[in-house]
């Protein structure tokens, strides 16, 4: 594999198509956007396409938003040749969207970076990342290549019903139920604070260690506070303080943690 095409114009292709050039592959770039996708290409020293230019590349990234992925799929088939393998990155569609290809001779999959996209402005912020990979085994072969050029970890995924939308369910629930738990944790000591936002480096250095630990030994290890210590007059004297949103939402999670805590199967 030593010509890749990127298709698309956003974060993922913007940081992808430089770190995979200065991995010696010959990378071009197209996408409906042509002004933005002359820009990734004059960064990268990638060649720009047109967008009914032929696609000749050994694999094609389909890196667009979710819901235009089958569209774009479709509009690519007179541009490739039978037996390119084409991967997306999406983490909730599975091959279904690429069916138009598949059914043209391409080799279908997903390579979809365990990361969070948001805000990211450090260049090599996908490299050493999970990779979610899944397909047709050439498909899985390219993406599996792509991740572990990146100094990445790909894995793939079971091929049964529903487990792409779990997988996704799983990363969401993390990362973006932990964002909300941030801001639940900020909002419920604002007032009590010269500045709202005077915890915020505290708190978010309290929860990368959390997450250090439960990365290295499991979540049941870095479980802290009182309902790991099964402490019930602090748990109620915390709900006591908090809006009802809030303590429900709450009460929810000490059910939960104290599973954790006493569930003598996990230790």
């Amino acid at each position: 594999m030593n010509t890749i095409h990127i298709e698309g114009t956003g974060r993922v292709a913007r940081a992808l198509a430089p770190r995979l050039a200065a991995l010696g592959r010959r990378v071009t770039i197209g996408g409906r956007n042509q002004s933005a996708a002359g820009t990734i290409s004059q960064s990268c020293d990638a060649e720009l396409l047109g967008v009914n230019a032929p696609i000749t590349s050994d694999v094609v990234l389909i890196l667009v938003q979710d819901d235009a992925t089958c569209e774009v799929a479709e509009a690519l088939v007179p541009r490739l040749n039978p037996g390119t393998s084409v991967l997306h990155a999406s983490g909730y569609r599975d091959c279904g969207v690429l069916a138009a290809l598949a059914n043209h001779g391409c080799p279908v999959g997903w390579a979809h970076p365990l990361g969070s996209f948001s805000g990211q402005t450090d260049p090599d912020w996908m490299l050493g990342l999970t990779w979610c990979l899944g397909g047709e085994p050439d498909a899985v072969r390219a993406g599996r290549a792509i991740a572990e050029g990146l100094g990445g970890h790909p894995f793939l995924l079971a091929d049964r019903p529903g487990a792409k939308a779990r997988y996704h369910a799983a990363a969401s629930l993390l990362a973006g139920g932990a964002a909300a738990l941030f801001d639940l944790a900020e909002d419920l000591v604002a007032e009590d604070l010269p500045e709202p936002h005077l915890l915020r480096q505290g708190l978010g250095a309290l929860l990368f260690s959390m997450t250090e630990q439960a990365s290295r030994k499991g979540p049941r290890a870095a479980l802290t506070g009182p309902a790991a210590r099964g402490d019930q007059d602090v748990l109620e004297g915390q709900l006591a303080v908090m809006d009802p949103k809030t303590r429900a939402l709450y009460s929810q999670l000490i059910e939960h943690m104290q599973a954790m805590a006493f569930d003598p199967e996990e230790g």
